[in-house]
């Protein structure tokens, strides 16, 4: 008990020492000593609420809890601000604006497709996807971190930024930053190196302390924001154009001639397909070739057949280290003052308010902590007088006298220290969620909503934002099939097979991982439920109306289920490889001494990891003994073919 009581102790100063350095001023900030003297918080230990000073005890306890809150607050996005004081001393404030973002009034059209997208992408219940949608979130496939709020809001202000950044070392970093892209479902801040004209990328992920946003200004001119739009993680500086002609099958072929607009194709005498691809560089040509595998046979040009074949002969090749006393820091959980304020913003967020069920339904909470923090919230009164409150949770019951069973209902009442100013119920990092999962979700649903929705954002964040994706052609036809609950018959081509199979399958959700559109469909042919990646599929051959006696899927989060299931595997790789295995669902690291970095996760497919040791090539090794081999043999059977 001491423990919770502790934690919500904790929990409650936290929320109210952020809400309250909100309602201060940079003219008029609060000094610490004004803080511990007038903050009160709901006394834990008693069932009567009665308030108490937040902070009690030595000079030096309070110094250093006053301290680690604001260092966890910080942690959250939210920059507090010293201001140096006239009489001497410091004093202390934070801008709303430095973590939550312009309100953003979505019209009824724009708020459903909104929620659609955000569905479509599967983003996790730490983001926006719990403020828009009446369901849980599941797993999501774009890392959720707190670090998009400064960088988002640097962005808006054309500031500076300076983070900590781990790469072949750890070091701090000075940033001027120009956009923000998504590659394979990994997100980038691209910038430039301040004093410098040398554009680079850096994996948000990557970095290790909170960026801050610095006061100094920059200005940019067409050239550097071209450069920085046409930053990749696999970035050459000067581009080499480069025509590759590939020998594949009929099947394979039309693949590539979805998926690539300038493709080239010429039947050869033995029944196969040469495939001619222009490329932007020798990079981008020869990642096509290892994501290809040994589905295709490399004609030309004879460079990129020696490079190939060097790269293949050092798959999984390498000195293992010992890592007998190497232990892996488990993954990073939500902690209590983000759920608090995510539970406050979700409020603020809807008009009506949100019911005690509402709110545990969404996050995936016990109501008892639903009712436990939202009636935290409704009796804050924490410091009274000049400064007001900037925000006023109320609690409507039903039945009065069953409070502690009442479904209760929670809305806000007023914001601001005058009862005048509208919530801003967004945090940057859910207008960038926003903004990337209406651009998914453009691909696949025409609806002049989201182009307003997403010029809304836009117009709110001053910051370009770029999102590369395949291009699969059949997903309005699965759209399609799903909401008129069609079953269909399928060319598809599994992820080592040589030849497209026959499927019949009955689509019932539609995703995006990686880049990558998945569809999840019960498969009559194989008699239960399979995933399926859109790019793959062929051609749909029929549709029929969909047979409803299919057992239901017992799979909750089948697209990231790799990351759930299956044997840990172990690798040791070179940092710059780190843009690889970074998207891989629950993966675990630690930097070792050598410079390299060990990368755990759990994987039940042999292919997969064959094929994800190819794409790795130099710079990556298996420490696990059980799979000391993988992608040797995938490697040896492409270098047969040169």
């Amino acid at each position: 008990m001491a423990t919770s009581r502790a934690a919500e102790e904790s929990r409650e100063r936290l929320v109210a020492l952020v809400l309250l350095l909100q309602s201060a001023t940079r003219q008029n900030p609060l000094t610490q000593e004004a803080i511990v003297r007038e903050l009160m918080v709901d006394d834990a230990s008693d069932k009567v609420i009665r308030k108490v000073p937040a902070y009690q005890g030595s000079d030096s306890a309070i110094r250093q809890k006053f301290e680690r809150d604001k260092a966890k607050i910080r942690e959250l996005g939210f920059q507090i601000d010293t201001v140096d004081m006239d009489g001497g001393g410091v004093g202390y404030w934070i801008d709303p604006d430095s973590a939550t973002a312009p309100r953003i009034d979505f019209t009824e059209a724009e708020g459903r497709v909104v929620s659609l997208a955000l569905r479509f992408c599967g983003f996790g219940a730490a983001g926006a996807f719990s403020l828009f949608n009446e369901g849980p979130a599941s797993e999501g496939g774009l890392e959720f971190t707190n670090y998009y709020t400064p960088v988002l809001r640097a962005l808006n202000l054309r500031r500076v930024l300076r983070f900590d950044y781990r790469s072949a070392s750890e070091k701090s970093r000075v940033v001027e930053p120009l956009a923000i892209g998504v590659f394979e479902g990994a997100a980038y801040l691209v910038g430039r190196v301040h004093g410098t004209e040398e554009i680079k990328g850096y994996r948000i992920t990557r970095m290790t302390s909170m960026p801050v946003v610095l006061e100094t200004t920059f200005e940019v001119d067409d050239e550097a924001r071209d450069l920085a739009r046409a930053w990749r993680p696999e970035y050459a500086k000067v581009l080499e154009p480069i025509d590759v002609v590939v020998n594949t099958s009929e099947n394979y072929a039309e693949l590539l001639q979805r998926q690539f607009a300038n493709a080239f194709r010429q039947p050869s005498d033995d029944g196969t397909v040469d495939v001619s691809i222009a490329f932007e560089s020798p990079r981008d040509a020869m990642r096509f070739l290892l994501d290809a595998a040994d589905r295709v046979r490399l004609r030309s040009p004879k460079s990129l057949r020696r490079e190939l074949a060097d790269w293949l002969r050092r798959v999984n090749r390498g000195e293992v280290p010992d890592l007998s006393g190497v232990s892996f820091a488990p993954s990073a959980t939500n902690d209590s003052l983000g759920q608090t304020l995510q539970l406050l913003h979700a409020v603020y967020l809807a008009d009506g308010g949100l019911r005690i069920s509402d709110l545990a339904h969404r996050f995936s909470l016990a109501p008892s902590m639903v009712r436990r923090v939202m009636d935290r919230l409704v009796t804050f009164e924490p410091m009274a007088g000049a400064y007001g409150f900037p925000a006023h949770v109320v609690k409507e019951c039903d039945d009065w006298d069953d409070e502690a069973n009442d479904d209760s209902l929670y809305l806000v009442e007023s914001f601001g220290r005058d009862g005048s100013h509208e919530p801003a119920p967004l945090f940057w990092r859910d207008l960038f969620e926003l903004n990337i999962a209406l651009r998914e979700a453009a691909r696949v649903y025409e609806d002049p909503a989201i182009d307003s929705a997403i010029r809304k954002i836009e117009a709110a964040i001053d910051g370009f934002v770029q999102v590369e994706t395949a291009t699969e052609s059949l997903l309005d036809d699965l759209r399609a099939a799903i909401e008129n609950h069609e079953q269909i018959k399928i060319d598809y081509t599994p992820s080592e097979a040589e030849r497209a199979e026959t499927r019949v399958i009955e689509p019932r959700d539609l995703r995006i991982l990686n880049g990558h559109a998945y569809v999840r469909a019960y498969c009559s042919t194989r008699e239960g439920w399979r995933t399926f990646r859109v790019d793959r599929i062929g051609a749909i051959l029929a549709k029929s109306p969909a047979d409803s006696s299919h057992p239901d899927d017992t799979v909750a989060n089948w697209l990231t289920q790799v990351g759930e299931v299956g044997d840990e595997v172990v690798v040791v790789i070179e940092p710059g490889l780190r843009w690889l295995f970074e998207p891989l669902p629950n993966a675990q690291w630690r930097a070792l001494d050598d410079g390299r970095v060990a990368v755990a996760f759990r994987t039940n497919d042999q292919a997969f990891l064959d094929h994800l040791l190819l794409r790795a090539g130099p710079g990556a090794v298996v420490a696990t003994p059980a799979y000391a081999k993988a992608g040797r043999a995938l490697a040896a059977r492409i270098a047969e073919r040169l």
